[in-house]
């Protein structure tokens, strides 16, 4: 088997402390060996070594992401008030898409983009079954998660379920979940039902949560404001006919069995110290993303709360429908600046985003040990990113978090070159011989 070197200013194994003038071997889809380059075993003397400029990194793990709307960066571009003002343009360019071989090609444009920044690992959530493929077409990794949204419980038993079912049911070469949109856009029977069929294929779930601001009026009492884009159907929702539950987000979201150590939710801005202590509890992990936050005219997440009460959070972009770029290190950037404006003045900082954007991620997706992803170790899967950034201060976490942004050279996945800037990519190939279309 042929071996495969790479050297660099710096190696972020993630799990092990960073190797300056380090070394990564890599054979066929798995590291064997990392370390020093003058401490690299004589068992590979004779094979050339790529000396490269920068950090290299394990490969990103983009704890939050919709492909199939890459194309909907109009929207992204736009400036919203609410989650609501937002919600109304976004459904006016979904209604829009009259070609569903769009969201295929949307999602391999979109899956592109986040490869040439780092990212080879993905939660990606599939809301039409056209965008499904993409990401083992384009030679990465992850989880498709089929989305079930906007069904109340007379619709799910009149059809909808057998519908999603026959998704599930569907051939995949890549790992399948299941996407309960959000608590205030299902019944709680049907996300109740949703999460008895995860049980049963033992199927990871990942789901919106506190996004909107009005949210937490609907599970307190029925306001169905956060509703609105369901016209008078909203008035099908148990929990408007109900008057809510009387409890807080997490509450409801506890109550239907949301919060298990299966599943992982986006975003969670609007819960209070209890709310996130139960999340704590349950063994609960959030993927923060800011920049889609801030596109959307939302609150900032409470990113420092996260940290000092001991969450290990993961990160993701969400889609170019509601952010900037598909570029995770810009979030995780973003929520460096948010700790140290929210009062978190803790050394650790830097390192902990680090891992919020690797293993925060995998463990997140519950493919942390059981894949290895998000960390670079023998045995583990050839996957890296390098980043082309010097370190002045030896402190290399600090310089990824703040430089790293925009400055990825090189993605390895599977021990394949998916990205490079020098012009070598593979991502073409993989895409032609597996089948995108």
């Amino acid at each position: 088997m042929t071996s495969r070197i790479i050297a660099a200013d710096w190696i972020v194994p993630v799990v092990t402390p960073p190797i300056r003038d380090g070394v990564v071997v890599l054979e066929g889809a798995r590291v064997v060996w990392l370390g020093h380059l003058d401490r690299m075993p004589t068992r590979w003397a004779a094979f050339p070594v790529e000396h490269r400029s920068g950090v290299v990194t394990p490969g990103l793990v983009n704890a939050h992401t919709h492909l199939q709307y890459t194309h909907f960066d109009e929207v992204g571009r736009g400036s919203y008030s609410s989650f609501e003002h937002w919600s109304a343009a976004f459904g006016v360019r979904y209604d829009a898409v009259l070609d569903p071989l769009d969201w295929h090609v949307a999602a391999v444009d979109g899956a592109r983009q986040a490869i040439s920044s780092g990212t080879t690992v993905f939660a990606e959530i599939v809301t039409n079954d056209e965008a499904r493929g993409a990401l083992t077409g384009c030679g990465v990794h992850g989880i498709e998660y089929l989305e079930a949204i906007g069904h109340f419980d007379r619709r799910w038993r009149n059809g909808a379920r057998a519908e999603f079912i026959a998704r599930l049911d569907q051939p995949s070469a890549i790992t399948v979940g299941i996407s309960p949109h959000a608590p205030y856009s299902l019944d709680g029977s049907v996300i109740i039902d949703l999460l008895k069929i995860a049980k049963k294929r033992n199927m990871r779930v990942h789901s919106h949560v506190a996004e909107s601001a009005v949210e937490a009026a609907l599970y307190g009492h029925g306001d169905g404001s956060v509703l609105s884009v369901y016209g008078d159907l909203r008035d099908e929702f148990d929990l408007v006919r109900k008057g809510g539950a009387g409890v807080s987000t997490a509450a409801y979201a506890d109550s239907i069995g949301l919060l298990n150590p299966t599943t992982h939710l986006a975003h969670a801005i609007y819960l209070d110290p209890q709310e996130r202590d139960l999340l704590l509890r349950r063994g609960t992990r959030v993927a923060l993303c800011p920049r889609s936050n801030a596109v959307i005219g939302l609150d900032a997440p409470p990113v420092a709360a996260y940290l000092a009460e001991g969450h290990e959070i993961a990160v993701g972009t969400d889609s170019l429908a509601s952010s900037p770029s598909l570029d995770l290190m810009s979030d995780v950037r973003l929520l460096a600046e948010l700790a140290r404006s929210q009062g978190y003045a803790e050394d650790d900082l830097f390192e902990r985003l680090i891992r919020a954007a690797t293993t925060g991620g995998a463990k997140a997706m519950g493919a942390a040990e059981s894949s290895g992803f998000g960390a670079l170790a023998p045995g583990g899967p050839a996957d890296l990113a390098l980043f082309a950034i010097e370190v002045p201060d030896d402190n290399v976490e600090r310089a990824l978090v703040y430089h790293g942004a925009g400055h990825c050279v090189l993605t390895i996945a599977n021990g394949r070159t998916v990205y490079d800037a020098e012009g070598i990519d593979e991502t073409e190939h993989i895409a032609q011989t597996r089948g995108t279309a």
